[in-house]
């Protein structure tokens, strides 16, 4: 599965996507791939790749109905991290939501 994170500057959603990557493999997902990218990027990305999903940092959250369009054209889902996800003790759970998001 290969998510695109969409975030302001990348440095926390960087760790945050170590973080998931590291989840998917301790629950046996090793094809788990992520990437953090800032939310002007993400319509270049999208168009070089293909991705399942798309993940909205909380601090970017106003940009939702500008990236929902692009997740739209692709056919994938827009995913909004809630603030109490978007920690080291929300990564468990967050990595349940991606999953059940894409159906994979």
């Amino acid at each position: 599965m290969k998510v695109l994170l969409a975030c302001g500057g990348g440095m926390s959603s960087s760790i945050l996507a170590e973080n998931l990557v590291a989840e998917a493999k301790k629950n046996g997902d090793e094809d788990f791939y992520m990437e953090a990218t800032g939310t002007e990027a993400v319509g270049l990305k999208m168009q070089q790749e293909d991705w399942d999903a798309l993940l909205l940092a909380p601090q970017v959250s106003f940009r939702k109905a500008h990236l929902q369009k692009e997740a739209d054209a692709k056919g994938i889902p827009l995913i909004p991290i809630e603030g109490v996800l978007y920690t080291p003790m929300g990564i468990p759970d967050l990595y349940r939501l991606v999953k059940e998001s894409v159906g994979k």
